[in-house]
């Protein structure tokens, strides 16, 4: 094997890939591969290239980083911060995550919804343009929809944009069994939130949001959703905030007018399925017919099933038993491990003929050549051609 092949070939990997931490980090061992080969000139220029790279990230992010400490005003959180806790517990209020934690790829949404979180980054971005026009960023955003659908993850990639720490609300630590206590945990988590410059993320936010005229909760309820409308709007001229649930109809109306921004997550469309399925499959390669087959299999899905279908897909290409199986036969054996997944239309159409199945799917993707398809149910194009005009005459 060539000298040092195994980390050009992985530098390789990483710079297809976009990871550039990992770019820097390979370059830096072949740096001190060719140092202890005798190479030093060879070394000292990958040194140069690094140093150059690493000025050019730090300008990168001081942009933002600048425009978000001015935006908000308070101290530097460092790892060594102590955290407020549950006084009868002695539960964690909250986790602090840190830009340099966070290497998250932007989430795929459709266009709609990719301009929405644009717009919201873009403000805090241009934050010293906002106050030519005595504006100010919108101080808070809530996030919701169904399950799955990947809000928790948009949340902290604004997070990791905008380029502040996040400090993320322990509702399993805030809400106690006490009496006033849970309001008084909401006080010291906001209090906390308000000292340091950070976005506060409030997951799962209707357990204690709620309606506040819902009969069948007791007077704790209305305590602790009326302290977080004086916390929320303690808030409103220090901070970021954003507020994740699954359930909106839950949630007070006070609560939805705290709120500068409000973004519903939907599931995939038709269009990002395949986008979503073919990132999810990497490294394995499908052609588009069969990308728009398994896309058709996922209508209605959310991007956690879709994720969830994927990598199982790819445990499956491993198995001896199972990796020559074709697409039609794996796709009906996940349905049989994933009722809860497919719907009641695809479970029954892949458990019927195979002419059936192609009348169901042509429908819905016309430009597919016959050819493919046939591929796709285990059959020769000649066949699948037979089969297809003998349905035909029988209708």
């Amino acid at each position: 094997m060539a000298p040092n092949f195994s980390i050009i070939q992985t530098l390789c990997r990483a710079f297809i890939s976009e990871d550039k931490d990992s770019v820097e980090y390979n370059i830096q061992r072949l740096s001190d591969a060719y140092k202890q080969d005798g190479h030093i000139e060879e070394a000292k220029s990958l040194e140069k290239l690094l140093k150059i790279s690493k000025t050019h990230k730090n300008l990168s992010s001081s942009v933002i980083s600048a425009s978000s400490d001015s935006a908000i005003t308070g101290e530097t959180l460092t790892r060594q911060t102590i955290i407020p806790v549950d006084k009868e517990t002695s539960a964690p209020l909250l986790d602090v995550i840190f830009p340099g934690d966070l290497h998250l790829e932007e989430p795929i949404f459709d266009e709609k919804i990719k301009e929405a979180v644009d717009s919201v980054v873009l403000e805090w971005t241009n934050y010293g343009k906002l106050l030519t026009m005595n504006a100010t960023p919108s101080r808070s955003c809530l996030i919701y929809g169904l399950p799955g659908t990947g809000k928790t993850h948009l949340a902290k990639w604004i997070a990791q944009r905008v380029g502040l720490p996040i400090v993320l609300a322990k509702l399993d630590g805030i809400v106690s069994s006490f009496l006033g206590t849970s309001s008084r945990n909401i006080s010291n988590l906001f209090a906390f939130a308000n000292r340091y410059k950070c976005v506060l993320l409030l997951d799962e936010f209707d357990a204690i949001a709620k309606l506040r005229n819902d009969p069948q909760e007791v007077g704790e309820v209305k305590r602790i959703v009326n302290t977080l409308l004086q916390c929320l709007d303690s808030r409103d001229e220090v901070g970021f905030t954003i507020g994740i649930t699954n359930h909106e109809q839950l949630l007070d109306p006070a609560i939805w007018r705290r709120f500068d921004v409000q973004i519903e997550i939907p599931k995939p469309s038709k269009e990002v399925i395949p986008v979503l399925l073919s990132n999810f499959m990497a490294p394995l390669k499908y052609n588009d017919a069969e990308i728009c087959f398994l896309s058709w299999c996922l209508q209605g899905a959310t991007g956690a099933d879709i994720k969830k279908m994927a990598n199982w897909i790819k445990r499956m290409s491993i198995i001896p038993e199972y990796k020559d199986e074709g697409l039609l036969t794996l796709m009906r054996r996940y349905v049989l491990l994933n009722t809860g997944r497919i719907s009641m239309q695809v479970k029954d159409a892949l458990s019927s003929s195979p002419d059936e199945l192609y009348q169901l799917f042509a429908k819905d993707y016309q430009d597919i050549k016959k050819k493919d398809i046939a591929e796709i149910f285990n059959m020769t194009p000649s066949s699948f051609s037979k089969l297809i005009s003998k349905s035909s005459k029988t209708e």
